[in-house]
């Protein structure tokens, strides 16, 4: 019976020190990701614009650049490619035309998505920028810089806005005197901008020079009938929009947004042709990824008022066509 004990003892004592050697294995070595498989969004302030197409594919560049050596945080020049996000809601696939892989010895590289990839966007690698032309109703958005290897991959990111709405109200409690509306135009817009890849926070940088420097259209106003206020004073509908860089002109006191309001009478009923000047100051000037309400008081005496300026943030069926 006692031999029986020293056996048991004995057989426990064995399973006990296998299982001690195997706790004392190294852990594996993590695996690293060979494929850079990315999720984008767009920012919540912006996604809201009807008919812009973000609930379909939408086509977007990434700028990547190398690490030099591993942990060296050099990094080589930046190359560009194409991607689709693909459409929907939240954070979705980003697929590249040409597969983006991490070094396989880990080095990190860096990606700077944005948008638009047609029209005027130019990428100069050589100093990391991308310069963007201003036309008023294309949007313009950036991820900043996005830092990963392969052992700690980009997983997402989200294209931000980088240039303010305005909207404007146009009402008046003298219709016969002012009739309608055939333009208005923002002037002295500044609309060469550049966007700095080695930003973190996406920003653009007013690189204007004179010629660059012009009077914008607002979208959806021309022909309109200017309607008259109504009985409890409320003002109607937005009835225009424009989207503009916030700098230099970003609606402060000292640089206000100048109107250039064209009318198909003078204000006095006289059917005339008239040009009025309108300057609009927002206290803490213009934000950009916000829309910004401007309300026009068309009154007597030919004056145009800025009654009413409002901040909000983009939502849903804000308006009905913008083009991206």
């Amino acid at each position: 019976m006692n031999n029986l004990k020293v056996i048991v003892l004995a057989s426990v004592a064995i399973l006990w020190g296998l299982t001690a050697c195997s706790d004392s294995d190294p852990t594996p070595l993590p695996v690293p990701e060979t494929a850079v498989c990315l999720e984008g969004a767009i920012g919540a302030s912006t996604r809201g614009i009807i008919g812009s197409g973000y609930e379909q594919d939408l086509k977007v560049n990434f700028a990547r650049q190398d690490e030099s050596a591993v942990l060296t945080g050099t990094y080589g020049r930046w190359a560009v490619h194409k991607a689709v996000r693909q459409g929907g809601r939240g954070n979705r696939p980003i697929v590249f035309a040409e597969l983006q892989s991490y070094p396989a010895d880990g080095r990190h590289i860096r990606l700077h998505g944005y948008y638009p990839v047609e029209g005027e966007p130019t990428t100069d690698a050589g100093t990391d920028k991308v310069t963007f032309r201003i036309d008023g109703t294309t949007d313009i958005m950036a991820t900043g810089i996005l830092v990963g290897n392969g052992y700690v991959p980009v997983t997402t990111c989200t294209f931000r806005h980088l240039l303010t709405q305005v909207r404007l109200v146009c009402y008046s409690d003298r219709v016969d005197a002012w009739g309608t509306i055939q333009t208005i135009e923002a002037a002295d817009v500044h609309t060469r901008q550049e966007l700095d890849l080695s930003a973190e926070t996406p920003r653009l940088a007013d690189i204007s020079v004179a010629e660059d420097i012009k009077n914008l259209p607002v979208q959806d106003i021309a022909g309109l009938l200017i309607p008259q206020v109504a009985s409890d004073g409320s003002p109607p509908e937005a009835q225009g929009y424009l989207l503009l860089p916030a700098s230099p002109v970003n609606g402060t006191a000292d640089h206000p947004l100048h109107l250039r309001i064209t009318t198909t009478k003078d204000g006095n009923g006289n059917l005339k042709e008239t040009l009025s000047n309108v300057f609009v100051r927002i206290e803490g000037g213009f934000e950009i990824g916000k829309s910004h309400i401007v309300s026009l008081f068309f009154t007597r005496a030919a004056n145009i008022q800025t009654t009413y300026v409002s901040v909000e943030a983009w939502t849903e069926d804000e308006q009905g066509e913008m083009p991206i």
